[in-house]
């Protein structure tokens, strides 16, 4: 390979990563960081505006417990609510792009709804980009 093309090549390497995501912001319960709602976020490719969020559900030291989700909009605030009380135990939801998923601190158990419920309950917050910096955004 002729020294040019190398050079080249190797200058575009970091181009690749540039624009990826790979942050973390968290819901603390009551303010307690061993009871709390952690979303990452990671982006594959710079091109790309999907990401994946984890969410981990976590109760330290008794449960911790989570799921991916694989493509999620990269821009979009990601809204929690507080669950109304019908459900059999206490659950938060986060509404991902139009798909609800419900959150048990109790169970420390993240799962998809296979339909959006009737009622989400009052938002408490979202999960967003402000100045640069993902995080958790208590809700007004």
């Amino acid at each position: 390979m002729k020294p040019a093309l190398r050079i080249a090549i190797i200058s575009l390497v970091p181009l690749t990563l540039s624009g990826c995501v790979n942050d973390t912001a968290s819901y603390m319960i009551d303010g307690d960081r061993n009871h709390a709602i952690t979303l990452t976020r990671s982006q594959k490719w710079f091109w790309s505006d999907q990401v994946f969020v984890s969410v981990l559900a976590a109760r330290q030291p008794e449960c911790m417990g989570g799921l991916e989700i694989p493509e999620a909009p990269g821009g979009e605030a990601i809204a929690l609510h507080q669950a109304p009380e019908e459900y059999p135990e206490p659950i938060y939801i986060l509404d991902v792009a139009g798909n609800h998923y419900a959150i048990s601190t109790d169970s420390c158990r993240v799962q998809k709804f296979v339909t959006a419920p009737a009622d989400l309950g009052p938002v408490i917050g979202s999960f967003k980009t402000v100045n640069g910096k993902f995080q958790y955004v208590a809700g007004k």
